[in-house]
């Protein structure tokens, strides 16, 4: 069955283009590739984003070239502005739900969005609908959706559903995603739900910076599950023994002050290292790999697939990742995943030993020295990245949903 002239709905709880959410940005850019394919895509969503105090959603969306037609909340009533647009294919409704985060807006203004979502649902008559999230307002229209015929995908990008809620949840869905290998496999050894494991999908536009500037070895977001503690040492050793070595890190939900403060808990002041460079959250991730050398990804949570490996990946970036999760998978080949000792997680308390780190800072140094061992890591992360390109990998989910579809 082919996707042209199938209509699909696709419902979030937060901001498709939010920066801080992988998630969010995959499932927006897979909608993007249906609606290439010939399907009529439309979004009910919100706001929200997982940046905190991140506000002003009119001014980010103008950022990135979209012009919204606001359509304004009664004037003493409870209700907030509803943001229409259409961009890459895709029709969206918005609703502004200011500062609220992605679960509090549910409490105070979730019945506008549920009328909002059960007016496409019934004006549009979708075909499909494509959602992820677990609240309780999420299930209720998942099933009105179902009801009215419409088959429905969940987006699965995380480990937040196994347990019975989350069987019972993925159970009722006619197909469900996910990022990874990694994560179909738990998901099945865990609680038997079945899922179809397709490579994350990029939008080129988004992720690839123009000239290329390597210089700097990038972490991003340096919270305790992205190795807030092993970033800590990495620089504090870097920065004594190879000062010369740029860093970079940027923040996200996690800040550059969590890795001072944990530098401290160490003894050490990171602030006095001249080659440690601090950048606020930037809006487009290709930004981030204008000037980036190599990535450092030492997650210490399982990651389910670890989207900046496969950016960096594209960008003709080598990654240095953990071993953790679905990140060697992501890497596709190329790159260098690295063992971290298993009693370090999240939770670990201090920075690691020197001795943790040692692995990384030899290849760091190697990369940063060795011109022709650079280039040749260059291409292999270049060849390996092709696997997202949108050529090789829209096909792919056309062909998952229309034996959705078929499967009526």
């Amino acid at each position: 069955m082919s996707l042209r002239g199938t209509r699909l709905l696709l419902v979030l709880p937060q901001l498709p283009q939010d920066p801080a959410s992988g998630a969010a940005r995959s499932t927006r850019t897979m909608c993007e590739m249906l609606a290439s394919a010939g399907a009529e895509v439309r979004a009910v969503a919100t706001t929200a984003s997982e940046r905190a105090g991140h506000a002003d959603a009119v001014e980010f969306l103008r950022g990135l070239n979209i012009e919204p037609e606001i359509h304004p909340g009664r004037q003493k009533g409870s209700e907030r502005p509803v943001l229409e647009f259409t961009d890459r294919g895709v029709h969206y409704l918005l609703l502004d739900v200011g500062r609220r985060n992605m679960h509090a807006w549910q409490k105070v203004i979730g019945t506008q969005f549920d009328e909002i979502f059960d007016r496409e649902l019934h004006s549009f008559g979708p075909d499909l609908l494509l959602a992820f999230g677990g609240l309780p307002g999420d299930l209720r229209r998942y099933e009105r959706a179902r009801r009215q015929g419409a088959r429905f995908v969940f987006s699965l990008r995380n480990e937040g559903y196994l347990n019975n809620a989350g069987r019972a949840l993925l159970s009722a869905a006619d197909g469900v995603l996910t990022p990874s290998q990694y994560l179909t496999d738990l998901y099945r050894t865990a609680i038997e739900i079945e899922s179809t494991p397709l490579p994350l999908p990029m939008d080129l536009d988004d992720v690839i910076a123009g000239e290329h500037d390597p210089i700097f070895f990038t972490m991003i977001n340096p919270s305790p599950e992205k190795g807030l503690m092993i970033m800590a040492r990495l620089a504090e050793e870097i920065g004594v023994r190879c000062p010369s070595i740029p860093l970079l890190v940027i923040e996200s939900r996690g800040s550059a002050g969590k890795l001072v403060q944990a530098g401290m808990l160490a003894g050490y002041d990171l602030r006095r290292h001249e080659n440690l460079m601090m950048s606020p959250p930037l809006e487009q991730p290709k930004e981030i790999y204008l000037a980036t050398r190599a990535l450092l990804a030492p997650s210490l949570g399982q990651e389910p697939a670890g989207r900046v490996a496969a950016e960096a990946l594209l960008n003709g970036i080598p990654p240095l990742v953990s071993d953790r999760g679905g990140l060697p998978e992501t890497c596709n080949g190329a790159g260098f995943y690295l063992p971290i000792p298993p009693e370090i997680t999240p939770r670990y308390p201090r920075p690691v030993g020197a001795e943790v780190v040692e692995p990384w800072i030899e290849l760091i140094e190697r990369l940063e020295s060795d011109a022709a061992f650079y280039e040749e890591e260059s291409r292999r992360a270049r060849e390996a990245g092709k696997i997202y390109r949108p050529e090789n990998l829209a096909p792919r989910y056309v062909e998952y949903f229309e034996s959705v579809l078929a499967a009526r």
